[in-house]
């Protein structure tokens, strides 16, 4: 069984809401975009991205939905010149039974909370986070560091590779999903607590965004808590898989039956 949750605020600076969220509950996919460029082309970018998260087909992976977000993103900029310079971060997770699988581009983050512990899924696409690497900087340094906003791959600009991690869930794991507006408030420490204080995801996700937002909301805030129970293991197949079970299911009655009858038929 799999619930989940999902919100994005404006934050407390001026302007629309750059980030967009989005889930296909039926594929089992959820994603958060953060668009950046300005507001209306960072609105723009992130939408982009939505839709083609949201209509791609059954068969295409998620990596390939995101890249032609990016090709559709860099095609708009170039048919109009207000939005030059649009792009998106993107950070989507993907259930298929108990494996999640990752899918990113830029700062936008995913966790793994598992029994009381919190584990990030992620590596930042970001300048810091190579300086971070290299340097051994510390939170305080990353944090006040003036090019931490600086990014090394969106969706729109040049070519980005999307990363991808896949990790195997427990009964009781939850999945996070979130826009650096979060990030950026709350320190990893702090968003466990808040994890471990809500154990649903409709009452997580409100806390954490609440949580960003009493610590300045300096910028657009966006999360997504993923709970995965285990159980319903037929729904959670893919369909090939659920289908060859389900003929081989029929088979099996149809055989029993058959030598029901047989037997039934001799006496």
């Amino acid at each position: 069984m799999i619930c989940f949750a999902g919100k994005t605020d404006a934050g407390r600076r001026p302007g629309p809401n750059e980030d967009a969220i989005g889930w296909d509950a039926d594929r089992h996919v959820w994603f958060v975009t953060d668009g950046m460029g300005g507001h209306a082309e960072g609105q723009m970018a992130s939408g982009m991205v939505k839709e083609a998260l949201l209509t791609r087909a059954a068969s295409t992976p998620v990596e390939q939905a995101v890249m032609r977000a990016h090709v559709a993103i860099q095609e708009r900029a170039r048919e109009d010149s207000q939005y030059a310079g649009m792009a998106a971060t993107v950070v989507c997770a993907e259930l298929r039974g108990a494996r999640c699988t990752i899918v990113w581009v830029g700062d936008s983050r995913a966790y793994l909370h598992r029994e009381a512990t919190l584990r990030r899924l992620t590596r930042d696409h970001s300048f810091i986070e190579l300086l971070r690497q290299q340097q051994d900087l510390t939170p305080t340094q990353i944090r006040t560091d003036p090019d931490r906003h600086r990014v090394t791959r969106a969706l729109g600009l040049e070519c980005p590779e999307p990363s991808v991690a896949t990790v195997r869930l427990q009964p009781g794991d939850r999945i996070l999903l979130c826009s650096d507006g979060l990030t950026e408030e709350l320190e990893d420490a702090v968003l466990l607590q808040i994890l471990n204080a809500h154990p649903s995801p409709e009452a997580a996700v409100p806390a954490l965004i609440d949580g960003a937002l009493e610590h300045g909301g300096h910028d657009n805030v966006s999360a997504i808590v993923v709970r995965y129970d285990g159980g319903d293991w037929l729904r959670q197949m893919t369909p090939p898989s659920r289908a060859a079970l389900i003929g081989l299911l029929l088979g099996a009655a149809a055989a029993v039956g058959a030598v029901t009858w047989y037997l039934l038929g001799k006496h």
